[in-house]
């Protein structure tokens, strides 16, 4: 009797073993392609800024911008003064500029201010990114200054090779021209002996004639 029972016992194990494994494999699947969790209802306004300053359109991003800016100095309150921080401090747009951006997010954190622990931590996150923007701008702006710093000395170096080879030039031209004038001083000299000797030279001496004997 127990022996005939082993063979069901195990298929029963084997079955809830596959159940077991078939509802995991389930469960990951639900995880993996179950959506990500909505944001907070307070970051919404900073995430629509943030699709509104998107690259693609400059005069949605320009008015999204000047929006922002008007929301900020007519309230004055933290949600829309870092409202304004991000839309001026995202990428992608001609008025972009981190450097302010920065600075509007590190007083507004420093000061007291109505944010939640949610804004505060957003707030940090995008000062960390506008940080790391600033510092690979002057990591570029370092290595351009660099780079027109070594192209002026090529062009220094190149101006005093062409001064050194123009002054050798011309430094050839007068040896050259002070040779010529030994060459034809001396073929003058040379022109003047031979005339001289020529001058000098004696008259050969005339035999007179002897009568023809008869």
């Amino acid at each position: 009797m127990i022996r005939s029972r082993v063979p069901v016992l195990l298929c029963s194990a084997a079955l809830l073993s596959a159940c077991a494994g078939l509802s995991g494999a389930g469960s990951r699947v639900a995880a993996e392609t179950s959506p990500p969790p909505a944001p907070p209802p307070v970051l919404t306004p900073y995430l629509d800024t943030l699709g509104k300053m998107s690259p693609g359109d400059t005069t949605r991003q320009q008015a999204e911008l000047d929006a922002t800016l008007a929301a900020a100095q007519q309230t004055r309150s933290s949600a829309d003064t870092l409202r304004y921080a991000l839309a001026l401090g995202s990428a992608g747009h001609s008025s972009s500029n981190p450097v302010e951006a920065r600075r509007l997010i590190t007083e507004l954190l420093a000061s007291p201010n109505t944010l939640d622990a949610t804004e505060t931590a957003f707030a940090n996150a995008y000062l960390r990114e506008f940080d790391a923007r600033v510092a690979l701008y002057a990591e570029l702006a370092r290595q351009r200054e660099e780079s027109e710093q070594k192209l002026k000395s090529l062009d220094a170096t190149a101006d005093r090779r062409t001064d050194a080879l123009a002054a050798e030039n011309k430094q050839l031209k007068r040896k050259l021209a002070e040779a010529e004038r030994k060459l034809e001083a001396v073929a003058e000299m040379e022109r003047s002996l031979l005339e001289q000797a020529g001058e000098a030279a004696p008259e050969p001496e005339r035999v007179p004639d002897t009568p023809p004997r008869r």
